[in-house]
Order: C-alpha cells, then sequence, then structure tokens
C-alpha cells in the first residue's frame, strides 16, 4: 500500500523508574515485566476512536489521531483526547497504588513499584502512514520529534508535555501549564508547555475487588518454581516433607504403594490422604487436581481398573513431564497428565465421579473460583475429597501477601 501523508496528534505515555534498578535475576526480571504489562494494559483500556494505538515500545505505548478525518468536529476530538491523556495519569497512579496494596514478594522489583512514574509527550504535525504485514507504521519528521522529546530537561518524574503545535491543536485551557523550550542539535529549538498532574484522592479499593491479575500470576510463578525443584531435585531438602518419608507419616501403606514408580513416591508433597474420606471404585473417573509426580494418580488408577480413568493436572511443568514419563515407563494406560491451573481446568463439563486434590488448593490464591471449577467437572452426585492445610481464623492481609508462605 502507497504512503498517506495525514495530519495527525501524537502521543507518547512512558513509564520511567525501572531503568536505575539492576536486575539480578530472572524472578526480578520477570516481576517487573508483569507490572509494566499491568500498568500499560490499564492505560490501554482508557484508548477508543479516534485516538489509536501505533505500537506498544516496551514500556511506553505511542497513540496517533489523525485530525483531517473528513466529517469530525475537531473540537469534540480536541475535548475526548484532553481527557483521555488526563485519565491516563488517573488510571496509572491507581492502578500503581493497587499493585503495592497486593504486591507479595520482596524481590527488588516489587519493592520499587512506587519509584515508577508516568511521563507523556505530545506533538502535532505530519508524518506518512504505511502498513507492513497488517502492521500500522510511519515516517517523517513527526514521529522523530516526539520521540526525540522523550529526552528533555524537565526536571520532574511525572509530567504531560505538549509541543506547541500539539497545544494550539488541543484544548488545555483549563490546565496551569509552564512554558519552555527543548533544544536539540539535529531538529533545533521546539516551544513546549509543560502540565504537572495534581495528586489525586488517595485509591480507596471495592470491598469486592478481585486481585491483579500480576497478583495471581506472581504467586503461580513462584509456587511452580519451588515445586519445579520438588521434580527435579527432590533429594535436595525442603522446609516441608516430601517422598516415601512423608507417605507413611499420611498412612499411605506399603502395600498401597507397592508397584508404584519410585519417581512418583520421591516428589510426593502432599498434606494428607484423599482416599481416607470415601472409596473410590472400578470403572469411575477421576480427576487429580495438583497431581504434582502422580503419586495419588497411580493409586487412584489402580483402584478405578481398565474401565475407569484418571486425569492430573498440575500448573507446573516440571512434575507434568516426569509424571507422564513415570506412566510410559510403567505402561499405565488408564492415567493421563495435563497442565492447567485449578481455575481453569482442563477436563469437560460433568465428566468425574471423583476429584481429589492433596495439599493443593491452599496455594490456589482464588478458592471460590477453584470450588466453583470443580464443581463444573464433577457429575451429579460427584464426590470432592481433599486433604490440605485448614486454618480456623482469619489471615492476616500481611500474610496473605507474603510470597514465603504461600510456597512453603
Amino acid at each position: 500500500m502507497n504512503d498517506v501523508e495525514r495530519h495527525a496528534v501524537f502521543f507518547i505515555a512512558d513509564i520511567s523508574g525501572y531503568t536505575k534498578f539492576i536486575f539480578s535475576n530472572e524472578k526480578e526480571i520477570s516481576h517487573s515485566q508483569m507490572v509494566i504489562r499491568e500498568l500499560l494494559t490499564s492505560m490501554l483500556e482508557e484508548v477508543s476512536l479516534p485516538l489509536q494505538l501505533i505500537r506498544i515500545e516496551g514500556d511506553a505505548i505511542f497513540l496517533y489521531a489523525t485530525k483531517d478525518d473528513d466529517g469530525q468536529r475537531w473540537e469534540q476530538v480536541s475535548e475526548h483526547l484532553v481527557s483521555k491523556v488526563m485519565a491516563f495519569f488517573r488510571v496509572f497512579t491507581y492502578k500503581l497504588a493497587e499493585l503495592m496494596i497486593h504486591k507479595v514478594c520482596s524481590c527488588t522489583a516489587c519493592i520499587n513499584i512506587e519509584a515508577l512514574k508516568l511521563k507523556i509527550v505530545v506533538h502535532s504535525g505530519r508524518a506518512a502512514f504505511y502498513r507492513i504485514n497488517g502492521h500500522q507504521e510511519l515516517t517523517g519528521t513527526s514521529p522523530i520529534v516526539i520521540h526525540r522529546l522523550l529526552k528533555n530537561s524537565v526536571d520532574a518524574d511525572e509530567y504531560l508535555l505538549v509541543t506547541e503545535s500539539a497545544y494550539q491543536d488541543l484544548n488545555f485551557a483549563d490546565f496551569p501549564v509552564v512554558e519552555g523550550e527543548e533544544t536539540y542539535d539535529d531538529i533545533g529549538t521546539i516551544k513546549t508547555y509543560v502540565y504537572y498532574p495534581p495528586e489525586l484522592e488517595p485509591y480507596v479499593p471495592s470491598p469486592d475487588a478481585k486481585p491483579p491479575s500480576i497478583f495471581i500470576e506472581t504467586l503461580r510463578a513462584e509456587v511452580s518454581r519451588e515445586y519445579a525443584e520438588v521434580a527435579l531435585n527432590p533429594e535436595l531438602g525442603f522446609h516441608f516433607h516430601t517422598g516415601r518419608v512423608l507417605a507413611a507419616k499420611l498412612d499411605y501403606s506399603d502395600e498401597c504403594l507397592e508397584g508404584l514408580p519410585e519417581e512418583a513416591i520421591e516428589s510426593f508433597a502432599g498434606t494428607g490422604n484423599p482416599f481416607c474420606p470415601g472409596q473410590i471404585i472400578s470403572g469411575q473417573k477421576v480427576v487429580d487436581a495438583g497431581c504434582g509426580a502422580g503419586l495419588d494418580c497411580f493409586i487412584a488408577s489402580k483402584m478405578v481398573g481398565s474401565e475407569g480413568e484418571v486425569i492430573g493436572i498440575d500448573m507446573t511443568m516440571e512434575m507434568i513431564d516426569k509424571a507422564s514419563s513415570n506412566a510410559r515407563s510403567t505402561g499405565v494406560k488408564n492415567v493421563t497428565f495435563e497442565q492447567g491451573v485449578f481455575e481453569e481446568l482442563p477436563v469437560g463439563d460433568q465428566w468425574a465421579d471423583v476429584v481429589i486434590s492433596n495439599g493443593a488448593i491452599n496455594l490456589a490464591p482464588d478458592k471460590d473460583a477453584v470450588f466453583r471449577e470443580i464443581n463444573r467437572v464433577l457429575k451429579p452426585g460427584g464426590r470432592l475429597q481433599v486433604a490440605d492445610i485448614l486454618v480456623d481464623k482469619p489471615i492476616p492481609e500481611s500474610a496473605k501477601r507474603n510470597i514465603e508462605l504461600w510456597t512453603g
């Protein structure tokens, strides 16, 4: 497609504050990326026509709105664009406050969430728009200018910087601005107007608000990291019991364990015996939610026999790989293993006669969702048999946000 030159207003909303920190390990890098993704998503949810996304640039979003479209009333468009820019500051600030409330980790990335700030640069001018393989691209002086303005002399962490051309095209009359200029060797001097957003009212979460997705993703990542070690290096020793010694403590008899793969037993990390509450009989279909290396699945496979079926589900891929290898090596045909999370079990509706779970549901942050999902996969009259950790008093919010307590 040929280039189409348009007059447009360009916006870059750039998150800053992490670059001064050196992340020394995979966890810190991963957590910083999750935080940035949450913040970018909160702003992108505010984007609506005529404002459009050009692309995401690391920790920034690059947007535009064309000024020369036929039939649009620019005064209304201008008001809409200015309101969206101001909304970016609001949603960014409140999402940041929400993330700080729910942070569960003490790594460098998580403890420095509050250091993140938002700066927005706005410029108006002409650019040539074209598409490559379905992606919007543009060339010209205007895209260069707005990116150069990200490096400026503004002595603040959070601000809106508007060039003279954008100030003339948009209606910022109601906002107090400071006039200035920026000079660059290659593009000369650009007159600017800088607005410093005021402090907002404190963020008050809704009583029924769900934790942000980063909270759940962080917990899942850290729990998986811990139990991957149990799968790969069971001999290391952990701050919880594992293996054959634990199975004996939980009343798994020698007869029950006879003939089972040692690799399934060595990575066992349950908290009880889910077979005690009720008998599993021949021909039944069983789901093990949080199957680990497959110990309880292999026990259940013997109970249901060749006419029955067992599905083991775990979110830690290393556990699934080990359990699947155990099934292949022992020739067990009525057990399959799938990676998945409790809130979205990869099982059809009303498939299972029995769902078992051993020391796993306590690791799920949204337990209401877990039990709704278990109810979905159970047949009418089916049973849930759980062995898990229970508490008989409220858990302090500080404990809920302690990642070490979740993983141990």
